[in-house]
């Protein structure tokens, strides 16, 4: 297919470049409009243009996304099909690997139809490992079949420490899980004591108020015992110091087993001592039969100083499948996500990455720490981009589906036509300005509902303001009238927008510093 590229003056370089990386089936040849931007040409103008030159020569002519108006007059006018193609023209090479052109439109920016199409995909392929999870060796917790060999991955947001919460703020942790993805929620309690009577009536309240299955985080006979007698549908964690006293409760009841023993104290850290003790628990299990049993080698932290840690629970977790193919698989990342100070979002995606390839069904997580917060998200969707790789056989890359928060994929560059311009160097720092007659504001970030909140003070009196978009704050403040000066609206607009990437990103937000800073290595020589 022979396509032309129409551009502007500013962005020719860059369209030439993404002509040069387009899959060698297409002819693709780029010609530059007397414009400087293309953005700013009308339908009328690119006919008028197109007519000049030898349109025979072409197949399809892929103008910008960011064009206002219709295409279809120009095909009308010119005889050649003419399609909007991406806003940015370094999304040109994905767009033409991954759609098929005959598929772009006249109206709708290429950028938006490729999202489309990936996601489309994306959800027949989940759909379909969905449907297959029932025709493998599975296990069913609350309803939500766990296949020994995934996809699917299913997720387990633990709340922790819930003998700590009221009523109301546990029913509010356990549906902002769900919320934000979660297959079954977990309840954690004290670790070394019981709370039998508390386990009882959290988890009788929560299956009331929620449909998700639910699964308790005990070793304590007692809590084991009471929460499956309420109704839980996954207990964990059964170890050699209490599987007989729990048995006859649990026989039907999913159970996940660690390699720990109570009696002796003793919970093992290298790979063969996991896998022997674990072996051995799962043995003394089956003997109690105990039916649906689910393995745990535990992931340990990062520990770069010793022979134990990630690397040899991992090499636990291989082993363990290849010994135990038809066993389900769980791996808690929270010992690594809250053990190193790095974003969750990246830890979580890798880990769940590495769980996949070792044919791991159940991940469990916990945001008790305000830097792992979001990881229940994190991991539905690291564990969907698993399946969805597994499905394509490729790597977890250009899936309809990612986890890029805080970096992108490729640099967009905005043109400017600088040519005459005089060059001035801003070198202020800032440091306020003039108190505004009508009052002033002060900015914080709600993260628990989600909100922007601009408190006013003044002579309009004291308003509360909030909102989920800077905009919108600042669309209301204009309204009302509660900015006089230039300097405040402008410190008002950039403390509003540092609000909303806080939101969004679930950073801290404090007035007049910054939300982002890169780190830098120390160097041991100064």
């Amino acid at each position: 297919m022979r396509i032309l590229l129409l551009t502007g003056r500013l962005a020719e370089p860059a369209v030439h470049a993404a002509a040069d990386a387009s899959p060698p089936q297409y002819d693709v040849r780029v010609l530059r409009m007397p414009i400087d931007v293309a953005a700013l040409a009308t339908p009328k103008s690119i006919a008028s243009y197109l007519k000049k030159i030898r349109l025979e020569d072409y197949d399809l002519i892929m103008v910008s996304g960011a064009i206002q108006g219709s295409m279809k007059p120009v095909e009308e006018a010119i005889g050649v099909r003419v399609v909007k193609g991406p806003k940015h023209a370094v999304d040109i090479p994905l767009l033409l690997r991954r759609l098929n052109p005959e598929k772009l439109s006249p109206d709708i920016p290429a950028d938006i139809l490729l999202i489309e199409e990936l996601r489309r995909n994306a959800k027949e392929i989940l759909s379909e490992a969905e449907r297959l999870a029932f025709s493998k060796v599975h296990i069913c917790i609350g309803g939500i079949d766990v296949p020994a060999d995934p996809p699917p991955i299913r997720v387990i947001s633990e709340v922790p420490e819930a003998h700590l919460l009221s009523e109301e703020d546990l029913i509010k942790a356990a549906g902002r899980r769900i919320e934000e993805g979660a297959d079954i929620i977990g309840l954690g309690f004290q670790a070394g004591a019981a709370h039998p009577d508390k386990v009882r009536r959290y988890v009788r309240l929560l299956k009331d108020e929620y449909d998700s299955p639910l699964m308790l985080d005990s070793v304590i006979p007692g809590e084991i015992i009471a929460g499956v007698e309420a109704g839980v549908d996954m207990v964990m964690s059964l170890e050699a110091g209490n599987i007989r006293r729990v048995a006859d409760k649990v026989r039907r009841t999913p159970a996940v087993v660690i390699p720990y023993d109570s009696r002796r104290g003793l919970f093992a850290r290298t790979a063969e001592d996991k896998l022997r003790l674990l072996e051995r628990n799962m043995k003394l299990a089956q003997r109690h039969n105990i039916e649906y049993l689910i393995a745990d080698p535990v992931l340990e932290p990062l520990n770069p100083a010793g022979p134990t840690g990630t690397f040899e629970s991992l090499r636990a977790y291989h082993m363990l499948k290849q010994r135990m193919p038809d066993v389900p698989l769980l791996m808690g990342l929270c010992n690594v996500a809250e053990m190193i100070d790095a974003d969750s979002v990246g830890v979580n995606a890798l880990l769940t990455m590495l769980a996949a390839e070792m044919g791991v069904s159940l991940l469990l997580v916990m945001d008790k720490s305000v830097k792992a917060i979001g990881s229940t998200s994190e991991a539905k969707i690291s564990a969907q981009m698993a399946a969805i790789a597994w499905r394509k056989k490729t790597p977890p890359k250009d899936l309809g589906l990612d986890l890029l928060i805080l970096k992108d994929k490729r640099m967009i560059d905005v043109n400017l036509d600088i040519e005459g311009a005089e060059a001035i160097e801003a070198e202020g720092k800032g440091g306020g300005h003039p108190p505004d007659p009508l009052g002033f504001f002060t900015v914080r970030v709600n993260h628990e509902d989600g909100m922007i909140e601009a408190l006013y003070k003044g002579v309009r009196g004291k308003l509360l303001i909030r909102g989920r978009r800077a905009i919108s704050i600042y669309d209301e403040i204009l309204r009302r009238g509660l900015v006089s000066i230039l300097p405040h609206a402008f410190y008002l607009g950039v403390e509003l927008g540092k609000a909303e990437e806080a939101l969004r990103t679930g950073k801290s937000y404090v007035e007049d510093e910054s939300l982002f800073e890169r780190a830098r290595p120390i160097d041991p020589s100064g």
